[in-house]
């Protein structure tokens, strides 16, 4: 493809800034997020590890407290009571309790600006009273009564399973309807048999607070589950359990949330269960739904929560994708400019250049004795020395066509009176040889007649082979004469109705199907095209003559057609031999018989006339076949 020197002046120049920008791109766009990468991880890993921390620090209280209290007298509920109220006020606890086998159950809770004491004994059972209670502990007013039996809590069936301390799982407050954990420890008398168990409560809504408190990253969220997929805590407003009037814990896989419920299932789906990922105690980072998602695992005695940090990608890649504008801004500006200087120096080089053009295209597209020659360039530098030398170059030019014209006329008078010359000698030497062969021909079969039995096998079998031989001689005289014709004859292209021509070309060959028992399907309608009917008429003497000699025993042969892309295409199908990739693509540019080696008749002069005719025509020849599948011949013309 040619280029203006307009473009060589200006694409390289573009290219090269073009080249230079992308570069600088890739690079500030990689190690931007590399960067970003690097930068968002630390995030992650800080963000998990201070809500561990956080963690920790919040089930530490618990843990202290029940420590202590194991050693207390608990056959002493109002001693009890007195040390429940003094831990609730001096730490963060919200929950102090104690419960036995027996039932009886003590605990005091601080409820906002109050304090509540919980009690049942022997005389309240089965009904659990709660008192609000001044600094003292004293008893202020009754608030309500309600069926309880700590021995049916999860926390104490925990505590009671384990034989030692432990967290509960994520559990309901049968009072205030929130979502809590206790840590639990049971204490046993002198014969190892269990007593009761001492719990600390722990609200997760504290969790939740400092979550929400947390900056994590501009739109990121936070959340933790337990080892069975219950939600925990969510730095986000979003329900962290579900019911009426026995609400339970909700599983993160159905949270509100989408990003909480995406991950949960991603968990869910990579690991088989969201347990066992948490047994394994490992760290993940994962990418899902254009989020950076860090998860860790918080294991404690009882406790093996999933810690969940999450961070849309954008909030990291807002900076990449400003800077990466402004670069792509500043390359196209770049480019601009470069377009601009590139077209004002390409002008300055090419006006002398395109004048140039002009002349030279004045000289291609006009007759060459009306050509200007001389050029209006008037220039000292190398442009000028082009316009002088163009300026001789058609002067000398002019004076060789006018000479090279007169002898083409000269040689073109020459050869119209020796193609005249050489047809009108053929055909003299054709008549010339058929007279006597014809003389022999009639001999040869008066005697073959007159006299067969007087002759012996060998004498009647030579009169055949001069009779075939005869016959033949003729037959390539008249493909001579046709192939002359074609090469020296223009004819007159005609809108052509095929049908009737193959019906007059297969009544003429009856004698050949009988001979040799084969038949010529001809469809019912044929597609019409243009061509010449004497030429066309021998084009299917040729295929339907050679595809009864050749096309098997019988030759059963059919005749199809189709039309595509304004044009015809006719074949002749037969089922015999087929032949050879090789030797079909020599049929028709060689004089051969079909088969050298078969002792039938024909000559070498048919396919090659074939290919003449349809190509005068405009069409095209060609044989597709496979040897024992038989062979299709066919030829093309123009559509009528």
């Amino acid at each position: 493809m040619t280029k203006s020197i307009r473009t060589l002046f200006t694409v390289p120049l573009v290219t090269l800034i073009v080249a230079l920008a992308t570069v600088i791109i890739g690079v500030s766009y990689y190690n931007g997020q590399r960067a970003v990468g690097e930068i968002g991880g630390h995030l992650h890993h800080e963000i998990s590890a201070r809500i561990r921390q956080h963690i920790h620090h919040f089930l530490q209280t618990p843990d202290l407290v029940n420590a202590l209290n194991t050693n207390l007298d608990t056959s002493d509920f109002d001693y009890l009571a007195q040390q429940f109220q003094h831990q609730v006020n001096v730490s963060d606890m919200p929950y102090v309790f104690y419960g036995d086998e027996q039932g009886n159950f003590i605990g005091v809770q601080r409820i906002a600006a109050k304090t509540v004491l919980k009690i049942r004994d022997a005389d309240s059972a089965p009904l659990r009273s709660i008192y609000e209670i001044d600094r003292k502990g004293q008893r202020i007013s009754y608030t309500r009564a309600k069926k309880y039996d700590p021995r049916n809590r999860p926390w104490y069936l925990k505590a009671k399973k384990a034989g030692d301390a432990t967290w509960s799982d994520l559990y309901v407050s049968a009072h205030r309807d929130v979502l809590q954990i206790t840590h639990a420890v049971p204490v046993f008398d002198e014969n190892k048999k269990l007593r009761g168990v001492f719990g600390a409560n722990f609200i997760l809504s504290q969790i939740s607070d400092f979550l929400k408190g947390m900056k994590i990253g501009q739109t990121g969220q936070a959340f933790i589950m337990d080892h069975t997929g219950k939600l925990v805590a969510a730095s986000i407003d979003t329900p962290l359990s579900v019911g009426g009037r026995q609400p339970r814990p909700l599983s993160a896989s159905r949270s509100r949330d989408s990003v909480i419920q995406s991950v949960a299932q991603h968990i869910a789906h990579n690991w088989n269960s969201i347990s066992l990922f948490a047994k394994q105690q490992r760290s993940e980072t994962v990418k899902l739904d254009g989020r950076t998602t860090e998860l860790s695992v918080y294991s404690r005695r009882g406790i093996q929560w999933i810690i969940a940090v999450t961070i849309p990608d954008t909030d990291f890649t807002e900076g990449i994708k400003y800077n990466t504008l402004w670069t792509l801004g500043l390359s196209l500006l770049a480019v601009g400019l470069a377009i601009i200087i590139g077209i004002f120096a390409a002008q300055h080089v090419t006006k002398p250049i395109l004048q140039l053009n002009r002349h030279i295209k004045h000289l291609s597209n006009s007759d060459w004795k009306t050509w200007i020659l001389d050029t209006d360039i008037k220039r000292q530098d190398e442009l000028g020395e082009l316009a002088l030398s163009f300026t001789s170059m058609a002067k000398q030019l002019a004076g060789l066509l006018g000479a090279f014209e007169e002898k083409v006329e000269y040689a073109v008078e020459n050869v119209h009176q020796t193609n005249a010359d050489l047809e009108a000698f053929y055909r003299s030497v054709a008549d010339d040889l058929r007279s006597p062969i014809g003389e022999m021909l009639d001999f040869a079969e008066r005697l073959l007649g007159s006299h067969s039995n007087q002759l012996d096998m060998h004498g009647r079998h030579f009169l055949q082979v001069i009779l075939s031989s005869g016959n033949k001689s003729i037959e390539i005289m008249d493909s001579l004469l046709l192939l002359l014709a074609i090469i020296s004859k223009e004819v007159e292209i005609r809108p052509l109705n095929m049908r009737p021509i193959i019906l007059l070309v297969t009544q003429q060959l009856e004698p050949e199907k009988k001979k040799s028992y084969g038949s010529i399907a001809v469809p019912d309608k044929l597609p019409d095209a243009l061509g010449y009917s004497p030429w066309i008429k021998e084009v299917w003497m040729n295929y339907l003559s050679n595809g009864l000699k050749y096309g098997g025993v019988p030759a059963n042969i059919e005749i199809g057609a189709e039309e595509k892309d304004g044009v015809v295409k006719y074949w002749v199908q037969d089922h015999g031999d087929g032949m050879t990739e090789n030797k079909a693509s020599t049929l028709f540019i060689e004089a051969l018989r079909l088969d050298k080696h078969r002792s039938r008749e024909g000559h070498g002069f048919g396919l090659s006339i074939v290919h003449r005719i349809v190509t005068k025509l405009g069409g095209e020849v060609g044989v597709e076949s496979q040897v024992g599948k038989g062979s299709r011949f066919w030829f093309t013309l123009p559509q009528r």
